[in-house]
């Protein structure tokens, strides 16, 4: 397994290349050969075929979601669904009363499932995390365009984003991401609650940025300025560390590799932060104030719109 996370981290490098000239299609072929590449190693370890057939069978519900967003003006309620979902392989909705299906409520349970089983094939290991993020990262590249050329970026990317922390809690980057793609979604409670996450994994500038952006929009006016203060505080030490770190490498930069970042140590803990629920899914500095909207993080290299204005 060393090995192949080794081959799945270089397949997700020449992905964020790839994504970076926006050349998003290749990016996205590169991201799903370092997935099948884990899934495939986890198989031959176990002697079993589940991680294998739990990504098939993801990315056949994601594609066959799509069958549930109607096209061309139509409505939801103009889908004939009873012979759309018999002609699925995806088995989430096969012994559901035809009185009972809805469009959008299948859409979000062929999500739900193909976020199941994209964690399943992940297994825990790191690198999956980091190639379910970049997934991620490249739909919500693709939602910020005028005209994506895939169907609900955002709704995908959501779905890989949750993937990605679920396979690896510690995977802060997809938690920022996850939070600024439901901030922009109008969802800001939900927003706040993963920004929470990912701060309490690694204090950096994005994610104390975004969560300070987050609680302005939710009223938590005191928490929002301790979060920019945090974020102040954790991009002038990444500006030292840059520093150090060109002076020790003779000027030159020296990338870290993304399984390593995830293992970055830190916590929110001066003073805690109140649970989102009770209020009433590297580059960038501090987010000003008045800011209306959090920004994505940019790890390893950045690509698409860094902020969705």
């Amino acid at each position: 397994m060393e090995k192949i996370a080794a081959q799945a981290d270089r397949q997700i490098r020449h992905g964020y290349e790839l994504a970076n000239r926006e050349a998003y299609f290749a990016a996205r072929a590169e991201f799903t050969t370092a997935l099948r590449l884990i899934a495939q190693g986890l198989d031959n370890d176990r002697n079993t075929m589940v991680h294998s057939q739990a990504l098939t069978a993801a990315l056949t519900a994601m594609k066959e979601a799509q069958d549930f967003i109607p096209a061309g003006g139509k409505l939801e309620g103009e889908l004939d669904l009873p012979p759309i979902v018999a002609s699925h392989r995806t088995l989430v909705l096969k012994n559901v009363p035809p009185e009972q299906l809805q469009a959008m409520r299948a859409l979000k349970q062929y999500f739900t499932f193909a976020q199941q089983q994209l964690a399943l094939a992940a297994g825990q290991e790191v690198s999956g995390s980091m190639a379910l993020g970049a997934l991620g990262k490249m739909h919500a590249a693709l939602a910020s365009k005028p005209n994506p050329e895939i169907v609900s970026p955002a709704a995908k990317a959501m779905v890989f984003f949750h993937a990605a922390i679920l396979v690896c809690p510690r995977n802060y980057m997809a938690a920022n991401d996850l939070g600024v793609l439901l901030a922009h979604s109008g969802d800001s409670v939900g927003a706040c609650r993963v920004l929470e996450h990912s701060v309490q994994v690694c204090r950096c500038t994005e994610n104390l940025s975004n969560l300070s952006v987050v609680y302005r929009q939710i009223g938590q006016q005191r928490l929002a300025e301790l979060a920019m203060q945090k974020a102040q505080v954790a991009k002038a030490a990444e500006i030292a560390q840059q520093k150090s770190a060109s002076f020790s490498a003779g000027g030159k930069v020296q990338w870290v590799d993304p399984t390593a970042l995830v293992q970055s140590p830190g916590s929110w803990t001066d003073p805690p932060a109140k649970p989102a629920t009770t209020a009433s899914q590297q580059g960038a500095g501090p987010a000003s104030p008045n800011s209306p909207k959090p920004v994505f993080g940019m790890v390893p290299t950045q690509y698409g719109a860094t902020t969705t204005r």
